[in-house]
């Protein structure tokens, strides 16, 4: 067997992803939400009036998943759902004051991880690398259709 996992793009992308969650967790702790809660708010923060369907499809995570985060979110005092007046089966994410309190908080701790990460990276590089993940993302997309 001829395999070295260290070098396994896969491999390395995977611990690299929990790396910085865990990391990025360690951040914002104090604010006793996760990671995965904090990319909701983020959204809702910034797309008013979202749909489950739109929030799971900005966020990568599947719809269903995330119906018990924004339960959550919800009882925290983050968003409120509200039926769209047009058509009642469709429901609405709103934020509330709290949640954009919260964004103001988070995102220059945010900014800040994501210096650390790309720390010895010059900007160039940093663009090329998103880049690169972004193609890597792309074949994966592919391959599924």
């Amino acid at each position: 067997m001829n395999f070295d996992m260290n070098n396994s793009l896969g491999f390395v992308i995977n611990r690299t992803a929990l790396a910085m969650k865990t990391g990025f967790n360690k951040q914002i702790k104090e604010f006793e939400i996760s990671p995965e809660q904090w990319s909701l708010i983020f959204r809702i923060v910034e797309n008013n009036g979202l749909t489950q369907k739109e929030l799971a499809n900005s966020t990568y995570k599947d719809q269903a998943n995330i119906t018990r985060s924004l339960d959550r979110l919800e009882k925290k005092g983050f968003l409120n759902r509200l039926a769209n007046s047009k058509d009642r089966r469709i429901i609405n994410i709103f934020s509330t004051p709290k949640a954009k309190e919260l964004v103001e908080k988070i995102v220059p701790i945010s900014k800040q991880y994501n210096q650390l990460l790309s720390k010895g990276l010059s900007q160039e590089e940093c663009e090329s690398l998103i880049s690169l993940l972004n193609k890597v993302y792309i074949n994966i997309e592919e391959e599924g259709d």
